[in-house]
């Protein structure tokens, strides 16, 4: 089972969470899903994100809450897109949280046009930048203090319990698009075609195409193009071997739309980016 679908949280060195400063360009992370908890604030730019079928256009101020388990993607807009980071395991909030799994944050808090507010997330979320950033004597108190702080403003403001019979409808989909997902990671490399995929749940095949653009934001083709895309992704520098080769490693057949994906994903082409020697850090799947 790929790594990416339930992946740790990476945390920082003496932090209980990872917590990153990202700048990136236009770029597309494909569909997927982990059981912790992710926050991205956005500090300038544009993104949109499908999660659980909603989509959500979010700017300067905004914030995402990613929920455990949520099928969700992103894609960022622009020359540069700045974001913090900030992603929190299950393990850790079940020591606040006894029944975190019935609990929801609020997907989107929109940024606040005034500066009236001064205990919301966003400032909590600056404030674990500055300190992160200095890192002074004894910085990792002051983050993680800062961090409950946020996860106590989030729980009282922006939470709540689940138990609708929608969200138990939502629940009977994500396991199928989950399944369907682990399907496609471990036979990649063959040729799969929309009917075996529909087939494989058990499901007609308009039924399969519009559950799947629902929660993932594309079609199945498309996911497929970008597992294998992505999967080429981490041999591209390691490896001697031509792009031509390695594509027909990874089950891509059309050069024209290997490029398009990569672009997509990456935001130049293969070669290029080999070129330069320089992959950036595997937060693809974030």
């Amino acid at each position: 089972m790929s790594a990416y679908t339930y992946e740790l949280v990476k945390e920082n060195n003496l932090l209980p969470a990872r917590f990153e400063n990202v700048c990136c360009p236009a770029q597309t992370v494909t569909a997927h899903w982990h059981e912790y908890l992710e926050i991205l604030f956005i500090v300038s730019g544009r993104m949109t994100a499908v999660i659980q079928a909603e989509t959500y256009e979010l700017f300067d101020g905004d914030i995402l809450i990613i929920n455990s388990k949520d099928i969700h993607m992103t894609q960022t807009h622009g020359r540069v897109t700045n974001y913090l980071l900030l992603q929190i395991s299950a393990k850790q909030l079940r020591h606040f949280f006894t029944d975190f799994s019935a609990l929801r944050f609020a997907t989107r808090i929109p940024g606040q046009k005034t500066p009236r507010d001064s205990s919301g997330p966003a400032v909590y979320l600056k404030e674990m930048l500055q300190i992160y950033e200095m890192q002074e004597d004894g910085y990792p108190l002051l983050f993680t203090a800062r961090l409950y702080d946020l996860l106590y403003c989030l729980y009282r403001n922006h939470s709540r319990q689940t138990a609708s019979d929608r969200e138990k409808a939502a629940h009977r989909d994500f396991s199928r698009i989950s399944r369907i997902m682990e399907w496609v990671r471990s036979h990649y490399r063959e040729q799969l075609s929309l009917d075996e995929a529909a087939g494989y749940l058990g499901l007609s095949r308009e039924y399969f195409c519009r559950i799947f653009k629902k929660y993932t934001g594309q079609t199945f083709l498309e996911y497929l193009n970008d597992v294998r895309v992505m999967e080429l992704y981490k041999e591209l520098t390691d490896s001697d071997e031509t792009v031509t080769n390695l594509m027909e490693k990874h089950g891509i057949t059309n050069y024209k739309v290997f490029l398009r994906t990569f672009k997509k994903l990456y935001g130049e082409t293969p070669q290029k980016m080999r070129k330069r020697g320089h992959l950036s850090s595997p937060t693809a799947w974030v």
